[in-house]
């Protein structure tokens, strides 16, 4: 493969930002097709966490302080959101990458795209803006895909109805596939003889969320629900896939739940999880179209603070919001938000979803459909990520 110069090196480097856990998962495959791709010749900087660090990116600060949930959530950690964005932009410069790649994390990786654009306005090599994952505008605010496309020069998109939101305002979009395709399936029989589960258990997979806001306001609400859903299943077993940084803050807050309750960390533990599990509860987010894919009955349970919340009635499209629903193009996916997110209205629906006669063929229909609709000729989403990287950069 022929290489094009950087930085007086024939090894192109490449600069990734990702502000949190699934954008370090998603940072860290599109480092190894990269590296892949170009001979094990392509180098790295940037923000990442334990995935990317494990591609070999040296972090320029632990990603978890980007851990945000809403805007009120943001206020008081202003000042050292800002100081880590100038950071940010400042090492970019001093390091010149033929590219930087920022995943998701919108609120800290577009100050860092303007910040680029502006500094770099006049200059006639310029540093190419690569983002992955677009923005929601079809769930909210869609006047936004306007003010995006003058940010980048590619946005590499995970769902094949978001380039139309995009490309009519001139910015080159390109649909690569969703990274969740790549995940191996779980193993239920291994996983429930490794945890002694008994086969007469109802098993609950609970998923409260990647951030310490969404994790400190849906626990209490599962920890009631449990306790109502125990009059009705006796023998319960809750099943809670976080991350690493967050295990301890998850154990303290579970200690006394009066269910059986086992914490995974790894995220092949989390696939036999799913695999293992009758029912879900979770958190909106990218662990419902996991759960969609591994054919589990969800409820998406979701809370923000009431202001964010009273903001957000009015801006989202709610039913968007159930990223398995948006792709179905239909609601098999229970959501309740804000209000309906309460242990008496969560089992409510519980009890409905697990009486209904067609649910395993239903769930299996749904897996089929979206698999079908996510998939791009058997490529995964990381090395189609890559190849477009290359391509955008001149690299490949």
């Amino acid at each position: 493969m022929n290489l094009s110069k950087n930085d007086q090196h024939d090894r192109p480097l490449f600069y990734i930002v990702a502000g949190e856990v699934s954008g370090d998962i998603i940072g860290a495959g599109v480092m190894k097709s990269l590296k892949k791709l170009t001979s094990g010749k392509a180098r790295f900087a940037g923000v990442g966490g334990v995935h990317m660090s494990s591609e070999g990116l040296e972090s320029l600060f632990p990603i978890d302080e980007l851990s945000v949930l809403g805007l009120f959530e943001l206020i008081p950690k202003i000042p050292k959101f800002l100081k880590r964005i100038g950071e940010t932009v400042h090492d970019i410069f001093l390091k010149k990458p033929c590219a930087v790649i920022t995943i998701d994390s919108k609120g800290f990786n577009f100050r860092i795209a303007k910040q680029i654009a502006l500094k770099q306005n006049n200059e006639t090599k310029k540093i190419k803006l690569i983002h992955m994952v677009a923005p929601t505008v079809w769930a909210w605010r869609p006047g936004r895909a306007k003010k995006i496309a003058k940010l980048f020069d590619h946005l590499l998109a995970m769902f094949p109805f978001e380039p139309a939101y995009f490309i009519p305002h001139g910015l080159k979009t390109s649909f690569v596939g969703h990274p969740a395709l790549e995940e191996k399936e779980g193993n239920a029989d291994t996983f429930k003889k490794s945890f002694s589960i008994p086969k007469d258990c109802l098993v609950l997979s609970m998923l409260p969320g990647s951030r310490t806001g969404e994790i400190d306001r849906l626990l209490p609400v599962f920890e009631e629900t449990i306790s109502k859903l125990k009059l009705h299943f006796p023998k319960l077993c809750i099943l809670i896939p976080t991350v690493p940084a967050l295990e301890d803050r998850v154990r303290n807050i579970i200690s006394e739940w009066v269910a059986e309750s086992v914490i995974l960390v790894r995220n092949q533990d989390k696939q036999d999880a799913f695999a293992a599990s009758d029912f879900a509860i979770a958190a909106s987010g990218t662990a419902t179209l996991e759960l969609a894919l591994a054919r589990v009955p969800t409820i998406v349970a979701y809370k923000v603070n009431f202001l964010t919340g009273w903001i957000a009635y009015f801006l989202v499209n709610h039913q968007s919001i159930v990223l398995a629903n948006r792709i179905l193009e239909k609601p098999l996916f229970p959501l309740l938000v804000q209000k309906n997110c309460n242990p008496d209205k969560i089992v409510e629906v519980l009890i409905s979803q697990k009486n209904r006669k067609n649910i395993t063929q239903e769930m299996e229909s749904a897996s089929s459909t979206i698999r079908e609709r996510l998939d791009i000729d058997g490529n995964t989403s990381s090395n189609l990520a890559a190849q477009a990287i290359l391509k955008e950069t001149g690299v490949l």
